[in-house]
């Protein structure tokens, strides 16, 4: 009998860990977020509203920091997008992958970077900017080790 970890590839293990972190960030959305959000529409249309206002009661209690509420979903769906980039452009070593890869994290930083000084709307959170920052530089350190560590 083959053993389970023979079908388990690494860009397997990728896009799991990916959907997982979007999962996590959208959990964290419909347990604590305002009911304004798009994801509460689109989970009303799928029928689980009653659902999630159950899970939302339950939650209510808890004593969940604005760091996980506000930053942690963002820092979560950008690390999901390099994961997923990661895989889709497995084959390919160059530049057109490290675009990729780091196009919607250099925006998102951008983006809260220029919130700061006025020039996009928004309000600037460092804790924001550490969360989206922290994906890319693990990635990017990563990438380099892996590299180091081959030489040797």
């Amino acid at each position: 009998m083959p053993n389970i970890s023979s079908y388990i590839t690494k860009d397997t293990a990728k896009m799991s860990l990916a959907v997982m972190m979007l999962l996590c960030g959208s959990g964290i959305y419909l347990l604590f977020r305002s009911k304004s959000l798009n994801i509460y529409k689109w989970c009303s249309e799928l029928g689980f509203s009653n659902n999630i206002d159950s899970m939302r009661f339950v939650a209510n209690n808890w004593d969940v920091s604005e760091l996980v509420k506000f930053s942690l979903p963002d820092g979560l769906y950008c690390a999901a997008y390099i994961l997923t980039m990661d895989v889709i452009w497995n084959k390919e070593n160059g530049w057109k992958k490290h675009i990729a890869i780091f196009l919607v994290p250099f925006i998102t930083i951008c983006s809260e970077v220029l919130q700061y000084f006025g020039f996009v709307k928004g309000t600037f959170d460092y804790c924001d900017l550490v969360c989206y920052a922290i994906p890319p530089i693990t990635y990017l350190s990563l990438f380099i080790f892996k590299k180091e560590f081959l030489k040797l």
